[in-house]
């Protein structure tokens, strides 16, 4: 066993040293997301398409826009392509920008301050208020905490865009970009924010801060942890490891099990 009072065991988790393998994935993802995107805005008719294409195409979406955020999180660790650092951030970039007009460099300064400040209310942004820590109240104070005058502006003007250029359904825009974006935001929260650093109930009161050594870390294997939130719900090891790509997360995992 290795002891939390030594930084040995940091050591046990290389990351990859061949950055190919992250901008691969990656660009996938972003490949992926766009033919579906489109399949889903502009050949999709609720009239003539059918349900199974319709609800099929939904649910592949919504994943696929869990892991554009995913993928834009991995570049704000510099976790795609650390060598050449620019091409990562553009990759992050693009990504945040197709999941909801995200603006990078606003994300990346709040995302690090979570990890500087974890659990501790009014200092991590991704943390519930200090006053209510109900699901939906800390999903609605996190959802309007990352959002933005500029991105409501960009998402307006997109969707007109969409609507009087391209002639896209207004239907196809609010159930493959709203609703479809939204519940991609709930998976995110829940799996990687909510249910991680969830107070601990002490005693008939909850903690007042959750320092990311009390993160907690999902039990399900490799597939299903992958089919949940792309490994998001290992948060103790994505902590612990900050730079491990998140698709390396369950190699982090194994080597948790092996430290307890």
């Amino acid at each position: 066993m290795i002891s939390e009072s030594t930084d040995d065991y940091k050591l046990l988790y290389c990351p990859p040293k061949n950055y190919f393998k992250g901008l691969i994935i990656a660009l996938f993802i972003l490949s992926s997301f766009i033919l579906c995107w489109y399949h889903a805005l502009f050949q999709i008719n609720f009239t003539k398409t059918s349900w199974y294409d319709i609800i099929g195409t939904f649910l592949i979406l919504e994943f696929l826009y869990t892991g554009l955020f995913i993928a834009g999180h991995d570049a704000m660790h510099g976790a795609i392509c650390n060598r050449y650092r620019q091409l990562n951030d553009v990759i992050g970039h693009v990504c945040l920008s197709a999941y909801a007009w995200f603006d990078y460099r606003i994300m990346y300064e709040k995302h690090w301050l979570h990890h500087k400040h974890t659990g501790l209310a009014n200092e991590d942004p991704d943390y519930h208020d200090g006053r209510c820590i109900g699901f939906f109240a800390w999903y609605t104070h996190f959802l309007i905490g990352y959002t933005t005058k500029q991105q409501l502006y960009k998402m307006t003007v997109w969707v007109t865009t969409l609507q009087v250029v391209f002639s896209v359904p207004l239907l196809n825009i609010i159930v493959y970009m709203l609703i479809c974006g939204l519940c991609s935001s709930l998976r995110l929260f829940y799996f990687g924010t909510y249910t991680p650093h969830r107070p601990e109930l002490v005693d008939g009161k909850y903690d007042e801060a959750m320092p990311w050594e009390k993160s907690r870390s999902a039990s399900a294997n490799r597939l299903v942890s992958f089919l949940c939130c792309y490994h998001f719900d290992y948060h103790w090891e994505h902590h612990r490891w900050p730079y491990a790509p998140w698709w390396d997360l369950w190699k982090c995992k194994e080597l948790a099990k092996k430290m307890n």
